[in-house]
């Protein structure tokens, strides 16, 4: 490709839109969208999601031709599958890509962190200023049939309770749609059936082994739609990590009321850990998600954080 050719697609935005998100809605304010990109002279191109796992092959793809600017309309699924498209691409300087987020998913915890709306004039601001923030990524490495994978995450990571919660909001929202309650409803039902299981977390300098019931892993600090486990900032190049252990029905109760107040990180019963690093060793098996996605694998896993890994529009 031309010298040329590449100035165009650089400063030529990809629009990816997941029109399973926000589904009527989304159809009806893609008119409004479009109009605001062009009031603000912002050339693009416009790609449709089809599957799952098509957001992935289609930013991978677009990256490869020379776009660096990536607007997604979708939720915490839409921006993970294309993070991965990112970092599993050709190019060598991955964190030369910038993406803007018009948020239109279930939980939008992404977007929540940063305040982004779905309204008009906020995304004409957006465009208007173009502000960007070098923003950290995760990288969570396991195991299929005893072959190395590699997966990404934008906003976090779930192990053991967050992570059923996560498998059974996917099930309800099949029937009940994407409402912000079906996070809610599952987080109940989660604790009625969640036992905890045994595990070995291993930083650089410490440890834990225990029977664990829930590991919250924030880049970003918000997930399941406004729950605030750890307070992170994706910025500041470290996970933030927080353990709770095997609980009793009493303690239960008041961890869920930190949780719904955000501060479950405070409560005496967690353990709170700033890491660049970690990997847990499992002696039983147990659920995992990244960004809402669940993994299908085995360990060990190790999580690493890339410090500055993309731009975000904000």
């Amino acid at each position: 490709m031309s010298k040329a050719n590449n100035y165009v697609l650089n400063k030529k935005w990809a629009v990816i839109i997941n029109p399973k998100a926000g589904k009527k809605r989304l159809r009806r304010d893609w008119v409004n969208m479009y109009r605001t990109l062009k009031r603000a002279e912002i050339e693009f191109q416009v790609w449709t999601t089809e599957y799952a796992g098509h957001a992935t092959e289609i930013a991978r793809h677009l990256v490869e031709r020379g776009f660096r600017n990536l607007l997604l309309v979708g939720g915490d699924g839409t921006i993970n599958e294309v993070v991965n498209g990112i970092y599993t691409s050709k190019i060598e300087d991955k964190s030369s890509v910038s993406i803007a987020l018009i948020p239109y998913g279930t939980g939008n915890d992404w977007a929540r962190y940063w305040g982004l709306y779905k309204s008009k004039r906020k995304l004409s601001d957006r465009f208007y200023e173009r502000n960007r923030v070098a923003v950290d990524l995760g990288c969570l490495t396991y195991y299929v049939d005893g072959e190395e994978r590699k997966r990404y995450f934008l906003n976090g990571m779930g192990v053991g309770f967050d992570a059923q919660v996560c498998l059974l909001t996917d099930r309800l929202k099949r029937i009940y749609g994407g409402h912000a309650w079906v996070y809610t409803l599952s987080l109940f039902i989660a604790l009625l059936k969640w036992k905890p299981t045994k595990m070995q977390i291993i930083y650089d300098d410490d440890a834990i082994e225990d029977d664990v019931f829930t590991i919250a892993v924030g880049n970003g600090s918000y997930s399941g739609g406004g729950f605030k486990q750890v307070p992170a900032d994706p910025t500041d190049g470290v996970f933030h990590t927080n353990v709770v252990p095997r609980i009793t029905l009493k303690i239960l109760s008041t961890i869920v009321g930190y949780l719904f107040r955000g501060e479950l990180w405070n409560h005496p019963a967690c353990t709170m850990k700033t890491t660049k690093r970690f990997k847990i060793k499992n002696r039983q098996s147990f659920l995992i998600e990244t960004d809402g996605i669940m993994i299908d694998g085995h360990g060990p896993y190790t999580a690493e954080i890339i410090p500055s890994a993309l731009n975000m529009i904000v």
